[in-house]
């Protein structure tokens, strides 16, 4: 069994008395500002014939009205250092770029046609979202003393309107900006018509304030959340008694824990899990392994092991160092599922330890809310029996208040596919998005807060 094998998972202090405390926005948040500039590793061959490190970045694209214009990047530049400091890769380049405002002098070594070059200019602020005939705010709100970039839109008048709070999945990214051009932008823009819908910039992402995304916590995106739905209900075009919580993938999960605090109208997880993040890793390792065409009496032994390291690490809260210092024969299992020893899915561990320590059926046993369980009946990366069972425990508890819903043709990230196989081999490359997911949504909606 190849160990590399890898899983696929699931951005001046003012103060406003509302019924529930007090909303702190903190200083005005500046906007950062905007690369525009697609840069790419170097080839090792190109690399060696210009002369430059193995290990640089290249310019492949320059976008009009952006930073990169402004100071004349050119395609073909090999970007060296950002602010006087070294970027060998696109991680290191954007670690820097993504604290800069725009406004601010930047300065870019590059080399060009085997010269040594700076580059020097102002940065630009990123666009701010016009809205195709819906009304933006922009706002913030305090989280842990950092300052979370709040974005909503609704429709033309007053209000106020029934109100969907948006919360993405795992992944480095920002929601700012026109819905065509963001994630779940394809559904948010249809339903803007209809809805105020508010979203936030997790902590470290666009202008919100926070640690770099493989430093994120938990908790701490977690309180972002929470604090923004707090400043959601404070606004006149929201009907606060007509709010629901639309958690895709990870914030299927986040929902629940928001919800169980704030008191919504509703809450939909779509793509998410309900039991213990142990319980997933391993149900999720088996069935991606076996669609990728693993032995299942060998993948049997491999599970034997995945379940150890599971154990160790999510339960016993153990580092993966430590794990390998106490455990040599689980060395190779680790280092396959945590190669750097520090993040896994390209989030910290330490978001999944304190992920694994919540009790999620408790958390939506202490919501009463209309509840809709929404899954892809070709979704390889979570389960319907997840969603079933959330529809379950709600409707045993309050009858008739939760509904597991299916959506036909649709993946984990809402992509037309015909199978689990066909969702696996196409995950990534950019899918035909599926449509139903709208009219799905649209019609819950309806029904569970007009």
């Amino acid at each position: 069994m190849n160990c590399r094998r890898i899983i696929i998972l699931l951005s001046l202090l003012l103060l406003v008395s509302v019924a529930f405390g007090q909303i702190e926005r903190g200083a005005p948040l500046p906007r950062k500002a905007m690369l525009g500039a697609q840069l790419t590793p170097i080839a090792v061959e190109k690399a060696k014939q210009l002369n430059v490190p193995t290990a640089s970045i290249e310019v492949t694209r320059v976008i009009a009205g952006s930073t990169a214009e402004v100071m004349k990047f050119a395609v073909g530049d090999v970007v060296l250092s950002l602010n006087g400091k070294k970027t060998a890769t696109v991680p290191d380049f954007m670690s820097i770029m993504r604290l800069v405002s725009g406004g601010q002098i930047v300065k870019v070594g590059v080399m060009r046609a085997g010269k040594s070059v700076e580059l020097t200019g102002t940065a630009v602020k990123r666009p701010m979202q016009k809205g195709d005939g819906v009304v933006v705010e922009y706002d913030q709100v305090l989280s842990l003393g950092k300052r979370i970039r709040v974005i909503s839109t609704h429709p033309q008048g007053e209000g106020p309107f029934p109100t969907i709070f948006w919360i993405g999945g795992i992944g480095a990214y920002s929601l700012d900006g026109e819905y065509p051009g963001i994630s779940y932008g394809n559904i948010m823009g249809p339903l803007s018509k209809t809805y105020a819908i508010v979203r936030i910039d997790k902590p470290g992402q666009g202008d919100s304030e926070g640690p770099e995304y493989t430093n994120l916590g938990f908790d701490t995106e977690l309180d972002a959340y929470l604090q923004a739905v707090r400043l959601t209900k404070s606004y006149g075009f929201v009907d606060k008694n007509k709010i629901a919580i639309v958690g895709h993938s990870m914030g299927g999960v986040f929902g629940p824990l928001v919800a169980q605090t704030e008191k919504v109208a509703a809450v939909a997880a779509i793509a998410t899990i309900s039991k213990t993040w142990n319980e997933y890793m391993l149900e999720n390792t088996r069935r991606q392994s076996l669609l990728g065409g693993a032995s299942p009496d060998a993948l049997d032994a491999e599970m034997v092991e995945m379940g150890a390291v599971c154990h160790h690490l999510f339960y016993e809260q153990m580092k993966p160092a430590d794990i390998v210092r106490k455990y040599p024969a689980l060395k190779a299992r680790v280092n396959a599922m945590i190669p750097d020893g520090k993040t896994y899915s390209g989030v910290g561990i330490g978001f999944f330890q304190t992920l694994a320590t919540k009790n999620l059926p408790g958390a939506w046993a202490k919501i009463d809310a209309k509840v809709a369980a929404i899954w892809g009946e070709n979704d390889f990366i979570s389960t319907r029996s997840d969603h079933e069972f959330i529809a379950e425990m709600m409707n045993k508890k309050h009858p008739g208040s939760a509904e597991f819903i299916l959506v036909p043709h649709s993946d984990h990230g809402f992509s037309n596919t015909d199978s689990f196989a066909d969702s696996m081999q196409k995950w990534g490359r950019g899918g035909k998005f599926n449509p139903n997911i709208i009219e799905i949504l649209s019609d819950w909606l309806k029904r569970s807060i007009g």
